[in-house]
């Protein structure tokens, strides 16, 4: 019964303590999507980071181009890891910050 109690303070403890954790949202631009498996597999090499949801796609300037609207939790990814999963995959990939295209 005493453990019980213990977790259920714990518990207490923890939904008291705000989480740091929060939304970024970043945009990057891919290169070489040459054909509609091309863009399947960067979603499932982005998807494969943690947390990392695919918000939207937009074709890019040039034929081949896209750009992901990616969101995730910062306390467990980051732009390099979903820029290295993209490329570990064989296609260009850049964060593009606001403006560029």
């Amino acid at each position: 019964m005493k453990s019980i109690q213990l977790a259920i303070a714990a518990l207490g403890i923890l939904a008291a303590v705000p989480a740091s954790a929060e939304e970024q949202r970043i945009n990057v631009g891919v290169g070489d999507l040459t054909c509609p498996s091309c863009s399947f597999t960067v979603a499932a090499a982005m998807r494969g980071v943690p947390t990392v949801e695919i918000v939207d796609f937009l074709e890019g300037e040039t034929w081949g181009e896209g750009i992901y609207v990616v969101a995730y939790d910062d306390q467990a990814a980051n732009p390099d890891m979903i820029i290295n999963a993209v490329l570990a995959n064989g296609y260009p990939a850049e964060v593009l910050q606001p403006g560029d295209s």
